[in-house]
């Protein structure tokens, strides 16, 4: 929450993301968007995100100058994290996945009531329409996905799947080098994405309506309101939409160059991956997120917007390589709207 203090002290310039609301006036398809603008942040604005930038650089050269005081710090963190009892449990990872959520949608969508000026940087340049609804009239919103989630967990440990499928892990775990934690985080938010990404571009592009429907109440938000989404709308989906995601999870928390991914970075892996994709729906482009701290690599809550309010575009949860690559760009949609539409 460090950024969101130091984001106090400006009031940023940020673009607003109105393509599809103009376009439904036009002769255009409703579901294709133009590129948003992107003018450069007012120079506080950049100012952070310089500054954050720098943070992440500073701590890779500290690793680099300085590795054992990396690993001291991380050592610590992993003795007291160790120490607690519940970390223990086998349902701990899933309660600190949901828990994690709820506070990621609680800070995202009662963001702009301590800080007004935030709206400046929503998206579609409105207020947020019913922000902290999943927490009172919507309370479904929150409570139905955690309870079948939990459950569903629950009934994973019972039948013992987790030890029928990968084996038992070790019953004892060392203390991680801080050059392990980073790399077992990152393995695993970018294959994630990447495991993901076939199954989420097939909901829309491939297969009979039946399996498309598996993905349409995600989408109902954008269907439904002119308007940026809400952080909530990021734990909308069917159930089967949704064990996808999490099996590919628990799937990924497998893999790591040291044969059994260490249990600190499975903790801090389900607060990345919670936090980057309550972050993909909050409707802002703030300068702390991600897409503004590492551009051209992670798409952020612009792109994810884009693709919601499309469809047709922008299949990654994080990342953009594949979406650049096979062309899923509004660019490349727009183009072949008007050729369909050339042909008509």
């Amino acid at each position: 929450f460090v950024p969101l203090m130091l984001s106090a002290a400006f009031s940023p310039n940020l673009p607003v993301l109105r393509p599809w609301i103009s376009q439904k006036r036009t002769n255009l398809p409703v579901h294709i968007i133009s590129r948003p603008t992107m003018p450069h942040p007012a120079m506080a604005g950049h100012s952070l995100t310089t500054g954050l930038q720098a943070m992440h650089a500073s701590l890779a050269f500290g690793a680099l100058i300085n590795p054992q005081a990396m690993d001291d710090a991380v050592a610590a963190v992993w003795q007291s994290f160790n120490a607690l009892p519940v970390t223990h449990h086998c349902m701990f990872e899933a309660c600190l996945a949901v828990a994690a959520f709820v506070v990621w949608i609680f800070f995202f969508e009662s963001l702009h009531f301590a800080f007004p000026f935030v709206l400046d940087s929503r998206l579609d340049g409105q207020p947020p329409r019913g922000a902290l609804r999943g927490f009172a009239a919507d309370l479904h919103k929150t409570t139905v996905p955690a309870f079948t989630y939990l459950a569903s967990i629950a009934l994973w440990h019972h039948f013992g799947l987790g030890m029928l499928l990968f084996g038992s892990r070790p019953a004892w775990f060392g203390e991680p080098s801080f050059l392990r934690v980073v790399t077992e985080v990152s393995i695993g938010v970018f294959l994630y994405d990447l495991f993901f990404y076939p199954f989420h571009m097939a909901f829309h592009r491939l297969g009979p309506p039946r399996w498309k429907s598996l993905h349409t109440r995600h989408h109902r938000w954008a269907r439904t309101e002119d308007a940026a989404h809400n952080a909530v709308e990021t734990v909308q989906n069917s159930y089967a939409d949704a064990g996808i995601q999490v099996f590919i999870n628990i799937c990924v928390q497998q893999i790591s160059p040291w044969g059994f991914k260490h249990p600190l970075s499975r903790a801090l892996h389900n607060l990345m991956v919670t936090y980057l994709l309550t972050e993909a729906h909050s409707g802002y482009d703030l300068p702390f997120m991600s897409h503004r701290l590492f551009p051209r690599v992670l798409g952020g809550p612009v792109r994810h917007e884009a693709h919601h309010q499309s469809g047709a575009i922008y299949y990654h949860q994080f990342f953009t390589y594949l979406d650049d690559f096979f062309g899923f760009t509004p660019a490349n949609a727009l183009k072949l709207a008007r050729l369909k539409q050339s042909q008509k």
